[in-house]
């Protein structure tokens, strides 16, 4: 009974590199938003960030020689 009330609140935001919790549920209901409260932390930045990161990957790895 006690784990019932601890998922929501363990939550974190899914923006790359992000550690902040995401903002709790609706109160009237729904899904957790996947996000903490920052406006930049949305889906279409963190796909970007994440784009971002892949380009840097790749641009560091291809010159180590």
């Amino acid at each position: 009974m006690t784990d019932a009330g601890a998922e929501p609140t363990g939550k974190r935001c899914i923006y790359p590199g992000c550690e902040r919790p995401a903002v709790p549920a609706h109160p009237l209901g729904g899904p957790q938003p996947s996000f903490c409260g920052l406006e930049e932390h949305n889906a279409l930045t963190a796909h970007q960030e994440r784009q971002r990161r892949a380009r840097e990957r790749a641009e560091l790895g291809g010159t180590e020689s």
